[in-house]
């Protein structure tokens, strides 16, 4: 028999909450995606925003998994542009082959009904039971978390010639253009996005990071020349990861006709030694999964994946 999939009573919805609020910290945590009290603090304020009505949101659905009587788990689903977003997934019991196979059946025809197109979740790398749902069933990954952590004692490469400064207010004004356009063109691409909204997605990003354009506070950007000849461009972002600084890359990209020399590599580097100027000992970065050469480059580097979104067209 198929399982069954029944909206949460109203009466269990507070023990859900505090439950799959201890969850998500122990994934955030184990994955290394934050730190102590970083962690709680980021579920909450997903919590907030998820489920402003509490159980009467309307924008969120909480079902139970049921097999013959036997509680499976639960799932919390959401949908937005076109995708129904699984914003958790957790089991009761390790669940059998035949009972995941079930329940993607299931999350496919309410997606259907619901004519929505793609199925969507995001999974820590601690998170074994959701990875043993996707695997083997189709889905993709669309976008990969990955942090360095620590940042190792390594000098910036100068045999290639490259030398990083910092970005003027002139060139600033064609980088941020082309930066937002190709930050929604990489939105599309993933799949995650139409390219209408795709194109309010970076705007709306950028807008955020850069509110003061080039003097934002917070945001340090950079050129690379060699031979005097422009070869690429860094953006990153200071954050603050368990009270000590951390740097985000938000933005990082060598010409397309200045690929394969090594540039990319050094350039990394540069960034490391930009963020132990600034205090950190940590770096984190977003790349799209279809970017298989830059994935490359950052676990030679020693990056390792913390968060992975996965794709699935139902």
């Amino acid at each position: 028999m198929p399982l069954d999939l029944n909206p949460l009573r109203a009466d269990r919805f507070a023990d859900w909450r505090e439950a799959t609020r201890a969850r998500l910290v122990t994934l955030r945590q184990g994955s290394g995606m934050h730190v102590g009290g970083d962690a709680v603090s980021d579920v909450d304020a997903v919590l907030v925003d998820l489920l402003p009505a509490g159980h009467e949101t309307e924008t969120s659905l909480i079902l139970t998994i049921d097999d013959e009587g036997t509680r499976v788990g639960t799932v919390w689903l959401a949908a937005n542009n076109g995708v129904l977003i699984i914003v958790d997934l957790a089991f009761a019991i390790e669940p059998t082959e035949r009972q995941l196979d079930d329940l993607l059946d299931e999350l496919r025809s309410l997606a259907r009904r619901q004519q929505v197109g793609r199925l969507s979740i995001a999974l820590h790398s601690s998170d074994t039971a959701g990875r043993g749902f996707v695997e083997g069933r189709g889905f993709e990954v669309a976008s990969i978390r990955m942090l360095l952590e620590p940042l190792p004692s390594r000098e910036p490469r100068v045999s290639g010639g490259l030398v990083v400064t910092p970005m003027t207010p002139e060139r600033f004004t064609s980088f941020a253009s082309a930066s937002e356009a190709a930050f929604a063109e990489d939105l599309v691409a993933s799949g995650r996005y139409s390219a209408e909204d795709a194109a309010v997605e970076s705007h709306r990003q950028m807008e955020l990071e850069l509110p003061d354009g080039i003097d934002s506070e917070g945001q340090e950007l950079f050129t690379a020349h060699v031979d005097g000849a422009e070869v690429g461009v860094l953006w990153i972002g200071i954050r603050n990861r368990g009270g000590r600084p951390h740097v985000f890359i938000l933005d990082i990209e060598i010409a397309a006709d200045q690929r394969r020399k090594g540039y990319g590599r050094d350039l990394m580097l540069a960034a490391e030694h930009e963020a132990a100027r600034l205090g950190a000992d940590s770096m984190g970065l977003h790349v799209f999964g279809f970017n298989t050469s830059a994935i490359n480059l950052y676990e030679s580097l020693g990056y390792h994946r913390i968060e992975e979104r996965f794709l699935l067209t139902v």
